[in-house]
């Protein structure tokens, strides 16, 4: 029975996960003369693409106390733009950090999942077009979807790591946030924040 509903490409090869499409990726690495990437299609599978996947975002991406200070009250709109320059990897440290600030999280992740809906009906919409500017546009929005769900993962694994905290924790965490939202310098709450890296690291 054929469970692909809907798949614009028919006629390649298709993976039921990411993991089984990343090992036939490197399978055929030599033969084809370059790593394939994997990404996930409209009809529930996965694909190889000769395109490449870049996740472009700066490294060490750890919000200290103050960082969700951009994007604190924000409208909805304002956070969905800042995740979508992220996912597209124009966007500035700054937003980056204050995106995955733990005050921010549930903001991210509903910005992520309003993005995610969006290509997902632009893909519905334009599946029947067979022009080459259509195909074209396909091959770049899954390289963006698949970059979303790369995304979406990360905001769910934040949210869990945050939830994990402990009383003590999360009560120092906010006296150190008071105090950047005063405007003390970082050496002045260094004691609030040094003992707890763990809320740092899930943030």
């Amino acid at each position: 029975m054929n469970t692909r509903n809907r798949c614009p490409k028919p006629n390649v090869s298709a993976f039921a996960t990411e993991q089984a499409a990343e090992y036939a990726a490197k399978r055929v690495q030599i033969p084809v003369g370059k790593l394939l990437t994997p990404y996930p299609c409209a009809c529930g599978w996965w694909h190889l693409s000769g395109s490449p996947r870049t996740v472009q975002r700066p490294a060490d991406l750890t919000p200290r106390p103050g960082d969700g200070l951009l994007l604190k009250d924000a409208a909805h709109d304002l956070v969905v733009e800042a995740a979508r320059k992220d996912v597209r990897g124009n966007g500035t440290r700054a937003e980056a950090l204050a995106l995955r600030h733990p005050h921010n999280l549930t903001a991210w992740r509903r910005a992520l999942k309003d993005l995610w809906l969006d290509v997902e009906q632009q893909l519905a919409t334009r599946a029947n077009d067979t022009s080459e500017a259509a195909r074209l546009w396909r091959a770049r929005a899954q390289v963006y979807r698949s970059v979303l769900a790369e995304r979406r993962r990360e905001a769910q694994q934040r949210l869990h790591q945050a939830a994990c905290l402990t009383p003590e924790q999360r009560y120092r965490w906010r006296c150190a946030e008071d105090a950047a939202s005063k405007g003390r310098a970082l050496t002045e709450r260094a004691e609030a924040v040094e003992p707890f890296a763990p809320l740092a690291a899930a943030a």
